[in-house]
C-alpha cells in the first residue's frame, strides 16, 4: 500500500490530499522509519511520536505528521492482510482521517490534522 492509494480510498479530502502527496513526494521517509515502525509497538508508542515531531520540526498546517501517521498507517496494510482482516476493515478504520479533519473544519472552519496523538494507537 502506498500513500496516494490510501488517500484515495479513505476519500481524503482533495486539499487535504494534494498537499500531503507533495510533500511525501518530495521527503525521504526513510529518515523516520524507526519512529514509524514504533507505532506498532504499544509501549513505544509515545516515545516514537515525540521522536517523530522532533525530526519533522515546525508544523504549523500538520501536513507533515499526517503525511507520516498516513505512511504508518500505509505500512501497516502486509500486517492486516497477514491477520485476515479484510480491506474493508482496514480502509473503514483509516477513514478516521478524513473524519477528524472533517470534525475539526466543524469546529474551527479549517482543515487541518489534530489527533496525531490518536491515531498512533
Amino acid at each position: 500500500m502506498d500513500i496516494h492509494t490510501l488517500c484515495e480510498m479513505i476519500n481524503l479530502q482533495p486539499e487535504i490530499k494534494s498537499r500531503v502527496l507533495a510533500f511525501s513526494s518530495d521527503f525521504d521517509f526513510t529518515i523516520v522509519d524507526e519512529q514509524l515502525k514504533g507505532f506498532r509497538n504499544y509501549e513505544k508508542m509515545s516515545e516514537a511520536l515525540t521522536e517523530l515531531q522532533a525530526i519533522l520540526g515546525e508544523d504549523t498546517d500538520t501536513i507533515k505528521i499526517l503525511s507520516c501517521m498516513l505512511k504508518a498507517s500505509a505500512d501497516v496494510y502486509d500486517v492486516y492482510q497477514a491477520k485476515g482482516i479484510s480491506d474493508e476493515i482496514y480502509f473503514a478504520t483509516m477513514k478516521c482521517y478524513p473524519r477528524f479533519i472533517s470534525e475539526t473544519y466543524q469546529i474551527t472552519g479549517k482543515l487541518y490534522f489534530d489527533r496525531y496523538w490518536w491515531t498512533t494507537r
